[in-house]
Parts: C-alpha cells; sequence; structure tokens
C-alpha cells in the first residue's frame, strides 16, 4: 500500500499521544462542540491525568450516568464551589507523593466565571500546580439556559428575555480569560475548535508550565441548543468569532501578552452574529455598538502585547 501524504490538516494528528478514551456516542446535544473538546483535550494530554467536573453540561458524561461510564480517564465529580478547591488537594496530594500526574479542572463559564470564582481567583494567587480549562457556551445551558456573566450583551436567554420591556441581556461580559491572565499566572490562553493546531499547542504549553503553577484555558464553544445554532455549523461560528476579533486567540505567561493567530483584515461582526439565533432581534444599531464594542476590547488587548515587547497590531 503506498504511504498515505501528509496534508495541512494532518499536521494536528501529530499532537495525539492516546487513543480516544470515549465511547463512541456521548450524552450531549446534537451538534454539540463540547463533545470534540473532551475528545482532543483527552487525546492530547494523554491518560496520565486526573480530571474533576462539576455539574455542567459535560457532567453526564465525565461523571458516568447509572452504573456506567462513557470514558476510560481517572475523573472526580465535585460542587461548583469546590471545583478548584478540589483540584488544589489533588494536585498536592500527587506532588507530595512523588507521582507526576496532570491534574485538569475542566468546567462551564458558570462555574468559572460565577459559582465557582472565587476558588478558582484563590488558585490562581497561591499558584497551585494544575490546568484549569473553562468551555465558555456563554450562559448556565445545562439548567435552562440562562445567563452567566460571560452572555454577551444583548443576546436572549430565559433569564434576559426578548419583549416589549427588554431586549435581551444589558450588560456586557466578563472577560474571564483576561481577568485569570491578570493575576499573572504561569500560563493562561485562549482557544476555539476551528484553530485545532493552536488549541493542541496551548494544551501541551499548559501541561509543562502547571509544574510552575496554575495554567487556565478558556475555549470557545458555542451551545446549538441554547445559541439557536444549526446543529452542523458549531465549527463555522468559532472560526467567525475568531475572524471577527469576537474572540481572539491569545496566550500569556505571567502576564506576558502574544497573539496566536493575528486577523489581517477582520470580519464585521454582523458575519458572525447572523449565524446565531439568540441576536435574532438585534437592530441594526444594537450590532454597531456590539461592533464597537469589539473594536475597544482587541485595541485594549493589542496594547497589552506592546506593553509585553510582542505587538503583532
Amino acid at each position: 500500500m503506498a504511504e498515505k501524504k501528509k496534508g495541512k490538516l494532518s499536521k494536528v494528528f501529530n499532537y495525539f499521544v492516546d487513543e480516544d478514551p470515549f465511547a463512541g456516542g456521548l450524552a450531549f446535544c446534537a451538534g454539540c462542540p463540547l463533545e470534540l473538546v473532551v475528545r482532543f483535550v483527552a487525546r492530547v494530554l494523554g491518560r496520565d491525568m486526573v480530571i474533576t467536573g462539576t455539574p455542567s453540561c459535560s457532567a453526564p458524561v465525565m461523571m458516568g450516568q447509572n452504573m456506567g461510564a462513557w470514558h476510560k480517564l481517572a475523573s472526580y465529580g465535585t460542587l461548583m464551589t469546590g471545583a478548584a478547591s478540589t483540584a488544589t488537594g489533588l494536585s498536592r496530594y500527587y506532588r507530595k507523593s512523588g507521582q507526576d500526574v496532570t491534574v485538569v479542572c475542566f468546567n462551564g463559564d458558570g462555574c468559572a466565571a460565577d459559582v465557582g470564582f472565587q476558588p478558582l481567583s484563590g488558585a490562581a494567587e497561591r499558584n497551585e500546580n494544575f490546568i484549569y480549562i473553562c468551555y465558555d457556551n456563554e450562559g448556565y445551558m445545562n439548567t435552562g439556559i440562562q445567563r452567566s456573566s460571560t452572555t454577551p450583551m444583548g443576546a436572549r436567554t430565559t433569564t434576559t428575555p426578548v419583549g416589549a420591556a427588554r431586549k435581551g441581556k444589558e450588560t456586557t461580559p466578563k472577560n474571564l480569560p483576561l481577568i485569570m491572565a491578570m493575576h499573572k499566572v504561569p500560563y493562561a490562553a485562549t482557544a476555539t475548535l476551528s484553530h485545532l493546531e493552536d488549541f493542541a499547542k496551548k494544551l501541551n504549553r499548559a501541561k509543562e508550565k502547571r509544574k510552575e503553577g496554575l495554567a487556565y484555558i478558556h475555549v470557545f464553544s458555542p451551545c446549538p441548543t441554547g445559541w439557536g445554532v444549526a446543529m452542523d455549523l458549531g465549527i463555522e461560528v468559532c472560526r467567525r468569532a475568531v475572524r471577527t476579533n469576537y474572540f481572539p486567540l491569545w496566550e500569556a505567561e505571567r502576564g506576558q501578552f502574544k497573539l496566536t493567530h493575528k486577523i489581517k483584515n477582520p470580519r464585521p461582526i454582523g458575519e458572525y452574529i447572523s449565524l446565531i439565533g439568540k441576536f435574532r432581534h438585534l437592530t441594526e444599531e444594537d450590532v454597531a455598538r456590539i461592533q464597537e464594542g469589539v473594536n475597544r476590547d482587541y485595541a485594549f488587548l493589542c496594547h497589552l502585547t506592546e506593553f509585553s515587547g510582542a505587538s503583532q497590531c
């Protein structure tokens, strides 16, 4: 048999160090990018890890159902308020016992940005030795599509409805990855599924840097069910989020920022919004305000790269 030629897309497979530990079918909604996230993280980081998680969209898979498990990983379920604290205890135990085990905290934005933020911030301030991965679907999707503090302005949720009195969420979202980077932890980064090689590099970097302290990766992960996105468009939403600078890809080591994927000619935010049902009620003026916010946030990020001596804007 002739040797298979490697193309550009095959590079990402070079980052896989283990077989997929998950079952062939998982209990995620149809088209949910989160399934690719959990499979990808496991294949890049390998099985020498303990993964902790809380009640969330990933919980039915990570914690198992009834008497069965959906994967072959070592995992430990926690409450939302104790996620980072549990990871702290596990990482300290393994270090004290001389075992090189990667502890991974795997939670949604509701836990990371809201309910479990204080323990996460505390762990970052203490510089605990574990990886924290937040998959951000911009709301409490598992419990009824309620808003979280990462829900964008103008978005429709069950707690920020659209009607005569209001038109979606009225406040701007919390920039959690930037907040975590400002703790000056050894490593903080953003990632998404449309740029898998970038994601893989950051997972490997996080695995290296967690030996120095806390490593944080913020993964943009659209929710087809909660966002009103066609089930076959999840990756395209990720791609447009990057191309419009709605979700820029960067990394920071102890507060020193660097873009990892520069967009030379950003596309208008309307091209991203047009795919998403939770924004369908927005007017042209509303979209223009969101564009202003995207431009302002990206300009601020560019200034941070300038201060770090790595300006690419």
